[in-house]
């Protein structure tokens, strides 16, 4: 059976679509993200290319990308979501000067060709898409009330009496709906996942606001390995060398979210507190000489994997 590679780059309106055939560039196609389009596409593909296995990749992209993944996921075609970063990287190995939508998705096609089949296995996740509309809702009042608070704070020795009163309503109808939304979430996600009531017990330190950033990016990423997983919230080391002289020193990559690493940081300064484990790790680093921040990333690392693990043993075992 022939193999058909299908690359896609996802924007907020379109779709820009390249597919390769034994290492052969086909006309590229762009069409509109949403349903009706998308399912136009399929009947084409089915079509067109009868007796065919066909084989769709397409980078992660906020929530844009979730229309084709349903779909994808509901015809049963093999798929798999591609880290932004590494497309990166391939594009440049590529050596392509061209940068437009349509070069990502033909680099899209020509990078899934390299993979195996068994790593097609991404899928649509009602309950990320869920959490996700929760927690994105949540991060933009908390933007909201600190940029309201800075600018009360600039415009003080301007009073306006009626602006300011009204200013004062919403900063407190935004902290005051942040508020409700937290409890909201945190319900949710207990009756999505009800084992992470015990995984919060579990480990010392975890707290329901990192859960509710980590758990989305686990049903996001069912592709990606635990290793790739770190690399992809920015806490895998940074390395520069050059030949054999120029060695400068590692430090986090800082890729990814920088609200997880927040949320990361904060609790494993409660974990190395309250959780012997992580403790008794950060102990054990300073002692043999080593930085605090170097041992306070390595805790991060260290719980960040724990949660991973044992929400995934509690998938299974529910």
């Amino acid at each position: 059976m022939r193999k058909v590679f299908v690359g896609v780059d996802v924007a907020k309106d379109k779709l820009d679509i390249s597919i390769t055939l034994d290492g052969l560039k086909y006309d590229p196609i762009q069409i509109l993200n949403n349903e009706s389009s998308i399912l136009g596409f399929f009947d084409y593909l089915k079509t067109t290319y009868k007796k065919s296995e066909l084989f769709f990749g397409y980078e992660a992209t906020s929530n844009y990308m979730h229309v084709l993944q349903k779909l994808l996921t509901v015809h049963d075609f093999k798929q798999i979501m591609i880290n932004p970063y590494m497309m990166s990287h391939y594009l440049k190995h590529l050596n392509s000067r061209k940068k437009s939508d349509l070069a990502d998705s033909l680099g899209i096609a020509k990078y899934i060709q390299t993979l195996d089949q068994d790593e097609f296995k991404t899928i649509f996740n009602q309950s990320d898409k869920t959490l996700r509309k929760y927690t994105s809702s949540i991060n933009l009042l908390r933007k909201l009330d600190t940029q309201l608070l800075n600018f009360v704070h600039s415009q003080k020795e301007n009073p306006i009496d009626l602006l300011d009163s009204f200013l004062c309503a919403l900063e407190l109808k935004i902290k005051e709906t942040k508020k409700g939304l937290e409890k909201e979430a945190e319900k949710v996600l207990k009756e999505l996942f009800p084992h992470v009531i015990e995984l919060k017990k579990e480990i010392k330190g975890v707290g329901y606001a990192l859960l509710l950033e980590l758990v989305p990016i686990f049903l996001k990423s069912q592709n990606y390995t635990l290793k790739q997983l770190q690399s992809f919230v920015g806490l895998s080391p940074k390395i520069f060398e050059s030949g054999t002289s120029v060695h400068k020193k590692e430090s986090m990559s800082k890729r990814g979210s920088s609200l997880v690493r927040k949320l990361l940081y904060l609790c494993t300064m409660s974990a190395i507190q309250y959780n012997e484990i992580i403790k008794e790790k950060y102990t054990r680093l300073v002692d043999g000489g080593k930085n605090k921040m170097v041992a306070l990333v390595a805790c991060m690392s260290h719980l960040f994997r724990a949660v991973y693990v044992k929400f995934h043993q509690g998938l299974i075992n529910a």
